[in-house]
């Protein structure tokens, strides 16, 4: 059977993979296509004055970071003597880190920023941890962050052993002191803890956050505030109306509607000190502003606080957002909803750590740890 033959092309995959050559050929630093920092590179902070915004990112970060937390030894309960060792020695060490609850609420702001990182900071002390024996460690005292603005990913062109071009992507640095990005050596990479949500090749591996999203709301909702405050005087005050009969003649000089405009004058000037003189044959009505605006623009003002309810914490119900109460299976639903997210989270950050912040204890105090019986 031959192919339907199709009036025009699909040209979106062409385009795709003529933009990803691009990306990886004719710029060194590679750029980090995230449609909210394009638009605004303060959005973070700015997004962060709107109350319903503030709250509800406040609260999903305090839930991801949480205030308790352990080092398990093992998995699934199937822990050995060195594995309870190794828990106990990490576990030690870790108290030491000044500011971790801080530090793990600035790393799960990944969720809404795509990437987030930390620098671990420590130094090396005779201490006794494990079997009491002096021995020198290495402690960790802070997680410094760093501004995922900061770390940027540049491609460097190099020829293989069997003489075929390629491309690596290396990352970079941003010096604040030199005014340039700075490569960062094995050792110093070994040292950053990172998280990246759904890094993929359309974004450049750059991640993918919450932030695109909570744009174009908070930018919805900033124009209904900019219009809903120009609007409230009208609705507050009402309107006022001055007639002028149409067959007054005017002065020597004056037309009919220069006094129309001297009246304007006069009321938007009285107005403005809450008194009204007038002669007795002008006519003045007052009309009331109507309640048609104001009630649509508290309509279109919820309808932005739930979605970014929504979109944030994965739940409306549970957190008071929504006008009315609703069902109780329905605010279960919500919940539930809720904290599959947060678990996920949770588990990100915990692999996260594991991986870099465990890791990198464990490559430097492996000596002391295997000393102790643990491997």
């Amino acid at each position: 059977m031959l192919p339907i033959l199709q009036a025009g092309a699909n040209t979106n995959a062409a385009l795709y993979n003529q933009a990803l050559t691009s990306v990886y050929t004719m710029w060194g630093r590679i750029n980090n296509p995230d449609y909210a920092l394009a638009r605004d590179p303060e959005i973070w902070t700015k997004c962060q004055r709107d109350a319903t915004i503030a709250q509800a990112i406040s609260t999903r970060l305090h839930m991801i970071a949480a205030r308790d937390w352990s080092v398990e030894p093992g998995v699934m309960g199937a822990a050995k003597s060195s594995d309870r060792i190794a828990a106990s020695v990490v576990d030690e060490l870790l108290r030491n880190i000044r500011g971790f609850s801080e530090a793990r609420l600035q790393l799960a702001t990944a969720c809404f920023r795509s990437r987030s990182y930390a620098f671990i900071e420590g130094r090396d002390e005779v201490r006794t941890f494990g079997d009491g024996v002096a021995r020198k460690w290495f402690v960790p005292y802070r997680l410094r962050d760093v501004d995922p603005r900061r770390v940027e990913y540049w491609n460097e062109p190099y020829v293989d052993e069997e003489g075929r071009r390629r491309i690596a992507v290396v990352v970079k640095l941003w010096s604040a002191m030199r005014g340039a990005p700075e490569d960062l050596s094995p050792a110093d990479r070994r040292r950053f803890i990172s998280i990246i949500y759904k890094q993929a090749e359309d974004n450049n591996s750059y991640g993918t956050g919450m932030l695109s999203s909570i744009y174009f709301l908070w930018w919805f909702k900033s124009i209904v505030f900019k219009e809903g405050l120009q609007g409230l005087e009208r609705w507050s005050q009402g309107v006022l109306v001055g007639k002028v009969a149409s067959d007054r003649e005017g002065s020597t000089g004056k037309t009919n509607e220069d006094i129309r405009d001297e009246l304007f004058e006069a009321l938007r000037d009285m107005r403005s000190r809450n008194v009204i003189v007038m002669s007795e044959d002008e006519s003045i009505e007052v009309h009331d502003g109507g309640a048609a605006g104001q009630a649509m623009v508290l309509d279109m003002v919820r309808y932005c606080d739930e979605k970014l309810l929504s979109l944030i914490l994965g739940s409306v119900l549970p957190f008071g957002g929504a006008e009315t109460t609703g069902s109780y299976a329905r605010a279960e639903i919500e919940q539930a909803t809720s904290n599959a997210l947060i678990r996920f989270d949770i588990d990100k950050m915990d692999e996260s750590l594991t991986e870099h912040l465990i890791g990198y204890l464990w490559a430097r105090n492996a000596q002391n740890i295997a000393d102790l019986g643990a491997s």
